[in-house]
């Protein structure tokens, strides 16, 4: 009798992976649902090539099958790349921890995986990748229903039936039969058959080195349903067994395009959500988040669209009103916030809310890292590939190393002829941000990249930011102060005003014993500095004190002569070292 094991079944997703691989691009042009990412090619490549290069080989059908699919969880991407996963936990779960498996077994393995991975959508449409892998499982129970035996064969036969399933896909969905194409998912499971055939038909396949191969990560999206702007993926890691129904329904109000995929003690979701702080904020709840990622589909599509040549980057650490990066097709880099030793992404999975609300419960205070040089060189390379020019502004270079990183992944770039415009702000929190926004309106003035950069470049140098501090508590705790003066502050009651010096690095600029002291000597020194300069423009940032923000905006608006440019919350970076209840006032002298 023909057995498979677990070396057979590692083959199978080796080949698999070959095959999709190679097609990968085929797979993008023709993903139109359920959203046009054009990276479904993307998506599943990488999900085999995680399962290929990082599961054991193992004689044991089980074993093998419980590396492979925790490898799965891991690596998957996208929401194919998430039902693929789940898919290949399902079989885990139907293994009942065999060594090794007939053809027989098999077929109702794969019957079993698939009731599990219908299982772990909130909602199952029929015409994509879940279709033909249901087909295909029933094609499998026919075939060994007629005594087939041998695996060649009967994957032989299945192959045919899926095919013939994918051709009908175009017809079970609308999208799809107006774009007459077949699922882009559907198709690639297919291509993950035919290197499981080609496999039993023992054809020569190409050995690919996966440490060596890149698979671009850019999502293209299509304006057509994206009814939510982030693509949100988690992998959490979980003691025990935990309620899957209630995960499903907390999350279902958050967004759409839930998949839920578990394995042991292990579980990823794929969600498209406007609020991704909240969606980790719960998945916390149920375990250790092990990494995250999201994808802003709406500015993708909107740099996708765009006819300018030339586009704006910052850091996380520049506060703007949210309206403003959304509406200019700002990129911004977030910084890692790391909270529990899980890094956290700075105002897209954290924010200030969250993180004051965790810090009482948590053993070690937060602590801020820097975005990662991989994503960082990824990034800066599809904008120069899109784009004519990139003006990057980044914080004070002597606050932060997050600077140096950005710039050295430029220079790389501009070494081969790119044109990046490297900007070390001087500044951080509402002056970084007010650099930025005249950033963009010189860009929507028709200027270009080499016009901006000399302004700005001038422009840093005339900024001033004062920082009133509600305590020195956060500061101490952050590591900004030395502890003793910490507590030496506090005790008296002291409140700083902090701000930045011509170098960029933090000062002190004056102390008082109440917020009304406070708020009286930075009216005063901004009364002081109008005798000498007009301010040109303002921006007022808090942290978790919008009462204080509201009563700077009507003081600073009477004295000088104008509104702010805007009022934002305070990055989760600039607030672990600032505190609860900070108002900054920052602005620019003509």
């Amino acid at each position: 009798m023909e057995y498979i094991t677990g070396n057979d079944l590692y083959e199978m997703f080796h080949y698999g992976s070959v095959h999709i691989l190679k097609k990968r691009k085929n797979l993008n042009e023709i993903n139109v649902f359920p959203v046009a990412d054009k990276d479904t090619g993307n998506n599943l490549a990488s999900t085999l090539q995680a399962i290929t290069r990082e599961s054991d080989k193992n004689i044991s059908f089980h074993y093998a099958l419980e590396s492979i699919s925790e490898s799965a969880l891991y690596g998957a991407r996208g929401n194919s790349g998430v039902i693929f996963a789940q898919f290949v936990n399902g079989l885990r779960v139907a293994s009942n921890g065999k060594e090794k498996v007939t053809i027989e077994e098999f077929a109702a393995m794969v019957n079993e995986s698939v009731k599990y991975t219908y299982a772990s959508l909130a909602n199952p449409v029929e015409g994509t990748m879940l279709t033909v892998i249901k087909d295909w499982a029933n094609s499998l129970i026919d075939i060994v229903k007629k005594k087939i035996t041998d695996a060649k064969s009967v994957f032989n036969q299945a192959l045919q039936f899926a095919k013939k399933s994918l051709e009908r896909t175009k017809e079970k969905l609308q999208v799809l039969k107006k774009n007459d194409v077949v699922d882009s998912g559907a198709m690639g499971f297919v291509l993950f058959l035919e290197g499981i055939n080609s496999y039993y038909n023992n054809e020569v396949i190409e050995r690919i080195d996966y440490d060596n191969v890149e698979i671009d990560d850019q999502d293209v999206h299509s304006e057509e349903s994206v009814n939510f702007r982030y693509c949100t993926e988690g992998l959490v890691k979980v003691e025990g067994s935990f309620d899957e129904l209630d995960l499903r329904q907390t999350l279902n109000q958050f967004g759409d395009s839930l998949i839920i995929a578990k394995g042991l003690n292990i579980f990823r979701i794929h969600i498209h959500t406007n609020y991704p702080e909240k969606v980790f904020q719960i998945l916390s709840l149920y375990g250790k988040v092990l990494n995250q990622k999201v994808d802003n589909m709406i500015l993708d599509i909107n740099l996708d669209k765009s006819t300018k040549k030339t586009v704006i980057v910052t850091d996380s650490i520049a506060d703007l009103d949210q309206s403003i990066i959304d509406n200019n097709n700002v990129v911004v880099i977030p910084i890692f916030i790391t909270v529990d030793e899980v890094e956290y992404f700075d105002k897209l999975t954290m924010n200030n809310e969250i993180m004051f609300d965790l810090i009482p419960r948590i053993k070690e205070y937060p602590s801020t890292s820097i975005p990662s040089v991989q994503h960082v060189y990824k990034l800066f390379q599809r904008l120069t590939n899109k784009f004519e020019e990139v003006v990057l502004i980044t914080v004070s270079s002597k606050l932060s190393a997050t600077h140096n990183i950005l710039a050295t992944e430029a220079r790389k770039l501009i070494a081969i002829g790119k044109k990046i415009y490297i900007i070390d702000s001087l500044n951080n929190s509402a002056t970084e941000g007010l650099l930025v926004k005249k950033a963009i309106d010189m860009l929507n003035e028709g200027k270009r990249g080499i016009d901006i950069y000399h302004t700005i470049e001038e422009m840093k140098n005339k900024t001033n930011i004062l920082v009133c501090l509600d305590t020195f508590k956060y500061a101490a705790m952050g590591g900004r102060l030395p502890k003793a003066v910490g507590k030496v502050g506090d005790f008296f009651g002291m409140r700083p005003i902090m701000s930045l010096d011509k170098e960029g690095h933090g000062t002190a600029y004056g102390m008082a014993f109440s917020k009304k002291g406070i708020t009286k000597k930075i009216k005063k020194i901004v009364l002081k500095e109008l005798k000498k300069n007009n301010i040109d423009s303002y921006s007022i940032v808090h942290c978790l004190n919008e009462p204080l923000a509201k009563e700077y905006e009507k003081i600073f608006t009477e004295i000088i002569g104008k509104k702010p440019e805007y009022i934002a919350k305070t990055s989760s970076a600039i607030a672990l070292h600032s505190g609860v209840g900070t108002v900054a006032i920052g602005y620019i002298k003509e």
